[in-house]
């Protein structure tokens, strides 16, 4: 099971390997989690109302995605682990739902590496599946 952040939806110069992976979960070819909390994230990044509501009307129809709901008192954890570990905010939050749901996290961002969970990259995924 995956789990994936939201740098996965910034890939930059990577960005034909994330559109891959998650035309995949899209079609629902590979089921993945995905935090609320990420979807807000890069709603905030559209930021124009059009934008962000093509891009929640467009994720409502994937197929292999499951978005998980963090209540507040879970959430209050992710600063706790965040201090032990030293990621930020958003980081401790994937971290603690990666460990609790026993997911591997896709992501580009190489700290989660410290931390004792599995990464991968969308390249990873797509060569497995």
């Amino acid at each position: 099971m995956l789990m994936y952040s939201w740098r996965c939806f910034t890939g930059g110069k990577r960005w034909a390997e994330c559109y891959e992976f998650l035309n995949r979960v899209k079609r629902g070819d590979i089921r993945a989690y995905v935090l609320h909390f990420t979807i807000h994230a890069v709603s905030t990044i559209l930021g124009k109302p059009d934008l962000v509501n093509k891009y929640l009307s467009e994720l409502s129809t994937w197929r292999g995605l499951v978005i998980i709901d963090s209540p507040i008192d879970e959430e209050v954890m992710a600063p706790e682990l965040a201090s032990r570990v030293d990621p930020d905010f958003d980081d401790g939050l994937h971290y603690y739902y990666a460990k609790k749901m026993g997911l591997k996290l896709v992501s580009f961002d190489k700290d989660f590496d410290k931390m004792g969970i599995e990464r991968l990259e969308p390249h990873d995924v797509l060569r497995t599946s």
